[in-house]
């Protein structure tokens, strides 16, 4: 339950920051819009690190920007290699502790084909509060969306 919290917080974080960041970077039609444009965005870039494993993507219509939003999962003792790897692949920015979570706020980055996507990495709930430790944390989540319409 604690881990659902959480990633929830990330997912509505991650839509509260990308409101003023981003156009309908995807170029679908909301129209045209299907399971099918939604994927393993961190794999189709050549972009997504070992030991990161995708748990799904879905079209979220119901938020603004109606966004295609894949995630990932990995555990604590990759995190560390995980976050640097991303850092310099995509930007994302430095995870840090804030309440009872490690977070990133979600970053901006362009594809090779010049769409655009927001990344964040966070973990679940948690008293650990050395990076030293991650490989105590149980699990870490990372979010990658895309918009399908103009915010």
């Amino acid at each position: 339950m604690k881990l659902a919290v959480c990633l929830f917080a990330m997912w509505s974080l991650a839509g509260a920051a990308a409101t003023p960041l981003m156009a309908a970077s995807a170029g679908i039609p909301d129209a045209k819009v299907t399971a099918q444009d939604c994927g393993d965005f961190l794999a189709q870039m050549h972009r997504k690190p070992a030991h990161v494993e995708y748990a799904g993507c879905s079209y979220v219509p119901d938020r603004q920007g109606k966004p295609l939003q894949a995630t990932y999962r990995l555990s604590g003792r990759y995190a560390a290699s995980t976050e640097a790897f991303l850092i310099k692949a995509v930007g994302l920015n430095r995870l840090k502790r804030s309440c009872c979570i490690w977070d990133s706020p979600a970053s901006q980055f362009r594809d090779s084909l010049g769409r655009d996507f927001l990344i964040s990495m966070g973990s679940e709930e948690t008293f650990v509060s050395r990076r030293s430790e991650w490989h105590r944390i149980a699990v870490f989540a990372i979010t990658v969306e895309t918009f399908t319409e103009e915010m």
